[in-house]
C-alpha cells in the first residue's frame, strides 16, 4: 500500500535520535515525520495534517486534551487516527477516560503486524471520511 495523500507523525519528545532513524520510521514502508515536542507537532500538522498521529511515551500529561484538541482543530484534521504509544511497564498502560480525543492505546512491544494493520485502518479512515 501506498500513502501518497497521508503520512505519519510520531511525537516523541524523549527521542534522542539525530542522525538514525526513529525505530517507528526504521520499521514502516510510510512516510514518518518524528516530532520531537509538541509544538514542532502542531505545527507540522498545520502545514499538512497527517492519517495518523501516535504519541509516545508513559506521561499522560504529553498528551493532555488541549494538544489532542490543537491537533484536531486544523483543515481535514479531524480524520486523522490519534493514538497513544506507551510501554507495557506503565503504571499508566490501563488507558482510561482521562484523554478524549485519543482514538486508542498501544503498548510496547508493538508487533509490526499489529502496526501496520493501524496504518492501512488510518489511512483508509483519512481517505473515507
Amino acid at each position: 500500500m501506498n500513502v501518497t495523500r497521508g503520512y505519519i507523525l510520531v511525537l516523541d519528545p524523549e527521542c534522542q535520535q539525530v542522525e538514525d532513524a526513529h525505530p517507528l520510521e526504521a520499521n514502516l514502508q510510510y512516510p514518518v515525520f518524528v516530532a520531537k515536542s509538541t509544538e514542532q507537532a502542531v505545527t507540522r500538522v498545520s502545514q499538512a495534517p497527517p492519517c495518523l498521529v501516535i504519541l509516545v511515551g508513559n506521561n499522560f500529561q504529553t498528551w493532555s486534551q488541549p494538544l489532542v484538541h490543537q491537533l484536531r482543530q486544523h483543515s481535514h484534521a479531524p480524520d486523522m487516527t490519534i493514538v497513544a504509544l506507551t510501554d507495557s511497564t506503565s503504571p499508566q498502560w490501563n488507558y482510561s477516560e482521562d484523554t478524549p480525543g485519543v482514538d486508542g492505546l498501544l503498548v510496547q512491544p508493538l508487533s509490526m503486524d499489529i502496526l501496520r494493520s493501524l496504518v492501512e485502518s488510518a489511512f483508509a479512515r483519512s481517505i473515507c471520511h
